[in-house]
């Protein structure tokens, strides 16, 4: 996340450190995640315990 921190301060504030280097890698990290969190989420889905 700071990869992407760092570019929101630079384009609103001009102060920080823009780059692309940190931006991909933050954001490749996210995507990651975020693929495990679904894939994981659609597998438990099932077993929650409110579902009938």
């Amino acid at each position: 996340m700071t990869g992407i921190f760092e570019c929101f301060k630079y384009a609103w504030i001009g102060v920080g450190d823009f780059s692309p280097v940190m931006l991909g890698i933050s954001t490749g990290i996210i995507l990651i995640l975020l693929m495990i969190g679904i894939v994981v989420f659609n597998k438990v889905e099932k077993t929650f315990m409110d579902t009938v």
